[in-house]
């Protein structure tokens, strides 16, 4: 009886050490899995921060190139009007138009 209580005593050690050993391995692990989580967020937070400051830049720049296109647009309409009316003006245009 007593060599069955040895073996209990004994294999209850084994299995607390091995438990522990265990334990070990699992935090060393979980603690590689954080590390590299958290590597991968702070990488992937400096890319989404690159990706919003180009993004304000091409939004500033097609701003501006707005302002630009307008700006010639309104040019070019100002200058076909008044090419317009010097044509019509030249060929009589609003005159023939009233005689009719």
């Amino acid at each position: 009886m007593r060599e069955l209580a040895d073996i209990v005593v004994i294999v209850s050690i084994i299995s607390s050490i091995s438990s522990i050993i265990l334990a070990i391995f699992a935090i060393l692990f979980s603690m590689r899995v954080e590390g590299r989580l958290k590597k991968n967020f702070l990488r992937l937070k400096d890319i989404m921060d690159n990706n919003h400051e180009r993004t304000k830049e091409v939004l500033a720049n097609m701003d501006s190139e707005a302002y630009e296109i307008k700006t010639t647009i309104y040019e070019s309409q100002k200058e076909l009007k008044e090419t317009l009316k010097d044509i019509m003006d030249d060929c009589d245009i609003s005159v023939k138009k009233e005689e009719e």
